[in-house]
């Protein structure tokens, strides 16, 4: 795995850190490969329930692309078309993920950095951050489910603003356009993000599962719904031994387990 995607373990949380901070992170081809792999990693460790996405350094989540890498990572069509690629196929591995995942953001959130957080389940960050989607400034074109994914989250109006009108938004205006759930302190935003994804870490896995899928379920085409399986994965939940531990723990007056069995 590439040098500039770093990944650790605390106890049910993963962590997916782009390790580029003397460019504030901005991201390159391998940034996606790593991504994707890392993302896998997880996705097939079953003691992981939890995967938290950050910036190393203290100035950005990620700033956007690194541009001084597009001539020879995106400089004809075949090689763009690679790249492009390797980011989707990397970011359908978080959206796709049955692990909780969220974005942690400390700081600049631009271009590729936003496009991450939009595939990531809950979106936190800090007061100092900001957000942009300078693509008319760089020529760059975006596919329907980068947009789509933009549009289900922000809304249509936002969405232009952002990437039409070219807006930067602060912290509280990402929060007012839902881009984010929460905005923290700057000194309450570590503390918070290890306290709040600690808590999903040890929820049930099964009913996180079944949130996941139908959630995502319903924001495909109808067409292309199958609510067949929502229904299956919602059954699952009542016929499973952690639905008999929640219960048992709440008469008991104590912390349920969960297994995810």
């Amino acid at each position: 795995m590439t040098e500039h995607i770093k990944t650790r373990k605390d106890g049910a949380v993963g962590h997916i850190i782009f390790n580029k901070p003397e460019k504030m992170n901005a991201i390159c081809l391998d940034m996606w490969q790593g991504m994707g792999d890392a993302m896998e990693m997880f996705e097939n460790d079953d003691d992981v329930r939890c995967v938290v996405f950050s910036g190393a350094g203290d100035k950005a989540f990620v700033a956007g692309a690194d541009v001084g890498k597009y001539e020879q990572e995106r400089g004809d069509k075949d090689s763009q078309e690679r790249y492009a690629k390797t980011g989707e196929d990397a970011m359908q591995k978080i959206y796709r993920s049955k692990k909780v995942t969220v974005a942690a953001i400390d700081g600049y959130c631009i271009g590729g950095g936003v496009s991450v957080a939009l595939v990531c389940d809950l979106r936190y960050c800090s007061a100092k951050s900001s957000f942009g989607q300078p693509a008319m400034n760089i020529g760059i074109g975006y596919r329907y489910s980068s947009l789509r994914r933009m549009v289900d989250i922000m809304g249509y109006g936002a969405a232009k603003d952002m990437l039409l009108g070219g807006l930067r938004l602060s912290s509280d205006e990402a929060y007012v356009k839902h881009l984010v759930g929460r905005v923290l302190p700057d000194e309450e935003f570590w503390p918070w993000i290890e306290k709040v994804t600690k808590t999903i870490s040890v929820g049930a896995p099964l009913t996180a599962e079944d949130i996941k899928y139908t959630l995502w379920t319903y924001a495909q085409d109808e067409s292309k719904r199958d609510t067949d399986r929502c229904e299956e994965l919602f059954q699952i939940c009542y016929a499973s031994e952690d639905y008999k531990e929640g219960i048992r723990a709440f008469a008991e007056k104590r912390k349920p387990v969960f297994t995810g069995k």
